[in-house]
């Protein structure tokens, strides 16, 4: 292996075994003490990326002091330093910052225009070349059934610029639990090695900006603060138009016009059941999520962490199975250096389905920037037996 590329995981894996102190925290809305997933938070000292779960809570393992920054498009940002996390489970509430009534400022075609503009502007923005390390994990189903569950620690090193983005990926750690038969190697995951260059350049949105996607789509602009500094998008399909079309919603900073979140989801009113709604691989979808959301920080702007979920039926054997496959990507550190490797080193695949474990340290907890929900836990439990 490259001298190089071996001395930089060193310096991580030396990271790593010098935090020493874990802190729990468990984000909750500060009127209905409901938690707050999906929340993004920052180590400002080491610049550590995490989320909260599913359940608000996130984990720190800490080796100094530092001041937290956590963030949700829908709430206050709060700063709060770890010396004042002093519990075993320490909990903090979060101010709801968005407007109670759907205020709608601008429709229409100047809303698909207004778009075009935030991508072409946010494509440019985005902070290239640099590397990302992420923590990416996938869960899967067959026939309703968790089966199996794959999870690694990687560098992307994101390559070129606003005009055509490349990336190469460098495995650090990797493992599986549970069991696939090899045909479902073509038909499961994600694939690792264009689903980077999607996101920074915006494909995810391709549908609704073409001419046509006026005919099929409402456009509209509404506020998303109370103090107007963050709009909402939102794109639904129009009732008269058909087949499985998505909803979109895309938050944006109307100071810097940079995209902070992303996300769609097909509607349960648009699944045909009687039809075969394909998808790229010939495959019937019965659901389709994505939300990205990206960081600002000074100059620097960046994917922060990402959530797919597709679902889909696929002939297998000559019966039709049914298939759901759910991945995340956090990105648990952000770096404009680029470092040096071997061609031959760099990840070729598309899933780490293809790649057999290389376990070094229990990285899904101390590197992984997202904790377990008691539920993901069980299905982890179930599947090892």
């Amino acid at each position: 292996m490259n001298k190089i590329y071996c001395y930089f995981l060193v310096l991580f894996s030396f990271s790593v075994f010098s935090q020493s102190k874990e802190i729990t925290v468990i984000l909750l809305d500060s009127k209905s003490n409901i938690p707050v997933s999906n929340a993004t938070i920052t180590v400002l000292r080491t610049n550590q990326g995490l989320i909260s779960n599913d359940e608000g809570v996130f984990v720190l393992n800490l080796d100094r002091p530092s001041l937290i920054e956590i963030y949700h498009t829908d709430y206050k940002k709060v700063n709060i330093k770890s010396s004042t996390l002093k519990e075993d489970v320490n909990e903090v509430f979060m101010d709801f910052s968005g407007t109670e009534l759907n205020e709608i400022i601008l429709g229409g075609e100047d809303s698909q225009k207004t778009l075009i503009s935030l991508i072409k502007n946010s494509s440019k923005k985005l902070t290239v070349p640099c590397n990302l390390r992420v923590y990416t994990r996938e869960f899967f189903k067959i026939n309703d059934q968790y089966t199996y569950f794959n999870d690694g620690l990687m560098n992307f090193q994101i390559l070129g610029d606003y005009k055509k983005i490349t990336t190469d990926i460098l495995v650090e750690q990797n493992r599986s639990i549970g069991f696939f038969d090899e045909k479902d190697f073509d038909i499961l995951g994600y694939n690792l090695n264009n689903l980077m260059e999607n996101y920074y350049q915006f494909k995810y949105l391709d549908e609704i900006l073409g001419s046509n996607a006026k005919k099929k789509y409402d456009f509209s602009i509404e506020k998303h603060s109370k103090d107007g500094t963050i709009n909402k998008m939102i794109v639904r399909p129009y009732t008269t138009s058909e087949g499985p079309l998505s909803v979109y919603t895309i938050i944006y900073d109307v100071k810097n016009k940079l995209i902070i979140e992303v996300s769609s989801y097909l509607p349960e009113d648009r699944i045909d059941k009687q039809k075969r709604i394909l998808d790229y691989k010939n495959r019937k979808v019965f659901k389709s999520e994505f939300k990205t959301f990206y960081r600002i920080e000074n100059k620097d702007y960046y994917l922060a962490n990402s959530q797919e979920v597709i679902g889909f039926t696929a002939i297998k054997d000559d019966k039709e199975v049914k298939i759901e496959v759910k991945n995340n990507l956090i990105t648990s550190e952000f770096r404009t250096q680029i470092f040096k490797y071997d061609e031959m080193e760099t990840f070729k695949d598309k899933s780490l389905i293809n790649k057999f474990d290389t376990i070094l340290t229990d990285f899904w907890n101390l590197d992984s920037g997202i904790a377990l929900t008691q539920a993901e836990k069980d299905i982890l439990e179930k599947i090892q037996k």
